[in-house]
């Protein structure tokens, strides 16, 4: 089994917590992490019919040893345990007594604030980072943007195609159905094509509305269900400047470049490197891969977008102490010159900025008066080193 780089976070974390909560897409490890963490535990699946329907009319008997510990899996099936979760852990008060994991980000946050208040330690398992899914092995750029990094397919090798559509099926028949009440799959699915269209893009609600056929509320529901769902990521626009100019609009990425490749219609990596969304799809691997890199330290990832209604853009600004990192993305294996321009123009504001990166397509890593330059490999060091 791979080892995931929360592992050792998630057991310091543990220290003072009698309940630790892990969140994340489905199929992203959430279990597997429990159970390599804490193998000594009872597991109850909260998926199994029989262990659901007792855990809704006679909670307490799912927990007879009080003392015990337990892994509870896919927990929002029965919010109804968590009462009985905090009455057990008020009474024993026992270090990370229960392990809670499940795959709805914004009902299972709602429950634990109102159940377990001060309680919880919690943390979101995003999939394997680039270090996690080719720890030894070197592969191409596209193979990784078109793989993706869901566990169970590195794992098993399974093909691409194959695996994603399966996702999706799955995703469509159980999660949707449990987040929200969409009458039209249809419209939802295409939706949900045409979010994969627009990765690393700035969202238009309206656009999206046209498109379908439907009205902007609607769009913001079911962009709500793709958030709650870890389907896309919404990267907020800096704010903290009086400039008038400021876009105010997100971008929206999705958590997982295999993902939106299926969506696109990509079936190899031959479509992707003549796919006019390559560029996007590099710059949604990396900012996925800024993501993980702060979720698997259990830090909430301090990041954002500075985008003027003039031109001047930064992909990425991630915030450390008191300064700023700008962070650009540019997919070409060679630094070109126009890669500075956006750089050397927010440098001459009053922003207190850090040195600016430059994460590319190509392998060197290096750093003159202007930037540092990240070759793409190595974009987590390079972060460590913030």
């Amino acid at each position: 089994m791979v080892k995931r780089e929360m592992q050792d976070h998630l057991l310091h974390l543990c220290k003072g917590f009698p309940i630790i909560t892990i969140t994340g897409p489905r199929q992203s490890g959430k279990t597997t992490l429990a159970k390599m963490t804490f193998p000594d535990y009872y597991y109850l699946d909260l998926e199994n019919l029989n262990t659901r329907r007792a855990a809704k009319e006679d909670p307490s008997s799912l927990f007879a040893n009080k003392q015990a510990n337990y892994i509870v899996d896919e927990f929002q099936y029965a919010p109804e345990l968590l009462s009985t979760i905090k009455s057990i852990s008020d009474e024993v008060q026992k270090e990370t007594q229960f392990i809670l994991t499940g795959s709805n980000q914004f009902t299972l946050m709602k429950d634990i604030s109102q159940s377990l208040a001060g309680r919880s330690a919690i943390m979101e398992l995003l999939p394997f980072s680039l270090q996690e899914a080719y720890p030894k092995e070197k592969q191409s750029l596209n193979t990784c943007i078109f793989r993706g990094f869901y566990p169970r397919l590195l794992v098993h090798n399974i093909e691409p195609t194959v695996f994603y559509d399966s996702y999706i099926r799955t995703y469509l028949q159980r999660d949707i159905r449990l987040l929200s009440n969409i009458q039209n799959l249809d419209d939802f699915t295409r939706f949900l094509s045409l979010c994969a269209g627009r990765t690393g893009s700035l969202l238009n609600k309206e656009s999206l509305a046209n498109e379908i056929g439907v009205d902007s509320k609607t769009i913001g529901n079911w962009l709500s269900v793709l958030q709650t769902s870890y389907i896309i990521y919404l990267l907020k626009p800096w704010q903290k400047n009086i400039s008038k100019r400021l876009i105010k609009s997100p971008k929206l990425y999705f958590y997982d470049t295999g993902l939106a490749c299926n969506l696109l219609q990509i079936r190899n990596e031959t479509d992707l490197a003549n796919h006019p969304l390559r560029g996007n799809l590099f710059e949604t691997f990396i900012l996925s891969e800024v993501l993980k890199f702060f979720h698997n330290r259990c830090i909430q990832p301090p990041l954002s977008f500075y985008r003027e209604s003039n031109g001047t853009e930064i992909d990425l600004l991630i915030e450390k102490g008191n300064l700023i990192y700008p962070l650009e993305i540019k997919s070409a294996s060679v630094i070109n010159n126009s890669f500075y321009r956006n750089i050397l123009k927010l440098s001459k504001s009053n922003l207190p900025l850090g040195k600016a990166r430059i994460v590319y397509g190509g392998n060197q890593t290096w750093e003159n008066d202007i930037c540092k330059h990240i070759g793409w490999q190595d974009l987590s060091s390079s972060l460590t080193l913030l």
